[in-house]
């Protein structure tokens, strides 16, 4: 047998066994939005799912802390009312009937119970990646960030988020629990409108939203479906 048939009859074992994954790798990210809340006894599950699939190569994985829950005897101190406010705005834009936490946006165009994990991984692997390419890295003084050419329009956001936090919550539904959380969204703004022409941006260390990692997506106004993402980890990590 030759060395090319023995790698091609191998390859469904090496599948497997995760050692060809490199092809994995270079896919362009699905983003994965969960609106979740410490204040709520239905997230934990939820929470700890998407700390595996912010593991994944092919994932941008993201915690919006909602405050909504906030008067259930627990203030959550990672809930964002913007968080709020996009989760409200994917509602309508999405035609749910009522937001809800654990909610998981899947690419900006379907969403899932985020603790539902069959539910979860189907839409996942039916979401239509990215098609516009996006970088982000690190300068001296700023993020740089460029945006292929594609078809507009889109809008750019900066999201700010911290890799993991533990909090023991005294009050509230998850009283009396630790509760381990993963890609917490520590801020967010709107950065540029994209029009479908290549765009560089510089964006100064002083302006950029709380958190010590970034992801930037390129969405559709609505907010419609992700177009391109990436992601930049904290430099500890």
């Amino acid at each position: 047998m030759t060395t090319r048939r023995l790698i091609l009859s191998l390859a469904p074992v090496l599948v497997g066994l995760g050692l060809m994954s490199a092809a994995a790798e270079t896919r362009a990210p699905v983003v994965l939005e969960l609106f979740t809340s410490q204040g709520c006894d239905s997230c934990p599950p939820a929470d700890a799912y998407l700390g595996e699939l912010a593991k994944r190569p092919d994932a941008i994985a993201l915690a919006f802390h909602v405050d909504y829950w906030d008067y259930i005897g627990w203030k959550d101190p990672y809930a964002l009312a913007d968080a709020t406010k996009r989760q409200r705005d994917y509602g309508g834009a999405l035609g749910a009937r009522v937001i809800y936490t654990p909610q998981l946006v899947i690419q900006g165009a379907v969403h899932e119970v985020g603790s539902d994990r069959g539910a979860v991984a189907r839409s996942i692997a039916a979401a239509l990646r990215p098609t516009v390419s996006v970088r982000l890295k690190r300068e001296a003084d700023a993020l740089k960030l460029e945006i292929g050419a594609g078809s507009g329009p889109g809008e750019v956001w900066l999201v700010g988020y911290d890799p993991k936090h533990e909090t023991k919550v005294p009050r509230g539904e998850n009283a009396g629990k630790t509760l381990v959380e993963y890609n917490i969204v520590r801020g967010f703004r709107r950065v540029a409108t994209w029009s479908g022409a290549a765009l560089s941006l510089d964006l100064p260390v002083g302006e950029l939203p709380l958190g010590s990692a970034y992801a930037a997506l390129l969405q559709v106004p609505g907010p419609g479906p992700i177009l391109g993402a990436a992601s930049l980890p904290a430099l500890a990590e």
